[in-house]
């Protein structure tokens, strides 16, 4: 829950990056989160495998599929939580930024938060998110969104579906964990080839003036949207993905003993 809220934060950076006029800044930002997100993978993917080691032990995969799903829906609130805290992150990042430029040093900025009178004023720049008719998709490019869902789908679906093939398969467990990039390896390519250059195109336009920052911030709005939608996507890809991956593993196994 708290890696996807972290995922959402991207966003607040790029809108506070075109506030502030510092976009390159911005995408300093926008990789902080975007680290910090898949440092979570340290602490959480450990204790799914510790989940599924017990899973296979007990021969219980219905067990497993019922807390992998629950780690899916875990994924789903916190793409809201997210999304609900992007208009107090952006307004905090925006001050981040200008820390920065002051202070030459990330972890300098960062250690403002710890001064008693700045972590006052910071909890002061909270603010509940408005929803608007004008934060139209209709000048945002439509197939950005949907390939968006797709994107959340498989990624979120990528690892967990490979350890639930592996308590389904028993003995070819690591093989099928290792197949885990055949599904996110759909999310990879279609993050890096049209969610991303797409997201930072808009984000670049709206700092030169070519579109208005309301553009910005539909384009937010409706990730946020898209990335929820594609987290419930995922419970339907668990089952087909973790069976892909089952029967590449079983083919892989008996070439294995073939060779």
């Amino acid at each position: 829950m708290f890696a996807q809220a972290l995922q959402m934060g991207t966003g607040a950076a790029r809108l506070a990056g075109v506030r502030a006029g510092r976009v390159a800044t911005g995408l300093t930002l926008f990789n902080l989160f975007a680290t910090f997100s898949r440092l979570l993978s340290l602490f959480y993917m450990p204790l799914i495998a510790a989940l599924a080691d017990r899973a296979l032990d007990r021969r219980a995969p219905q067990e497993f599929e019922a807390t992998v799903r629950i780690i899916i829906l875990a994924a789903t609130v916190g793409a809201v939580i997210g999304g609900l805290a992007l208009p107090t992150a952006a307004r905090l990042l925006e001050r981040g930024i200008y820390s920065f430029e002051r202070r030459g040093s990330v972890l300098g900025a960062m250690s403002r938060l710890f001064v008693p009178q700045t972590a006052v004023s910071a909890i002061g720049e909270f603010r509940f998110p408005t929803l608007s008719w004008s934060y139209s998709p209709s000048a945002l490019p439509k197939a950005f969104l949907v390939w968006n869902v797709i994107v959340m789908g498989f990624w979120v679906t990528g690892p967990l579906s490979a350890y639930y093939a592996g308590v389904l398969l028993h003995s070819s467990m690591a093989t099928a964990i290792s197949l885990s990039g055949l599904i996110n390896g759909v999310a990879t390519v279609t993050l890096t080839l049209i969610v991303d250059p797409t997201a930072a195109l808009i984000t670049d336009q709206t700092a030169a003036g070519k579109r208005p920052i309301g553009d910005l911030k539909a384009m937010l709005v409706y990730l946020v949207v898209t990335t929820v939608i594609g987290t419930l996507l995922s419970q339907l890809l668990l089952d087909p993905a973790a069976a892909v991956i089952a029967h590449v593993a079983r083919f892989l196994s008996r070439a294995a003993t073939q060779i």
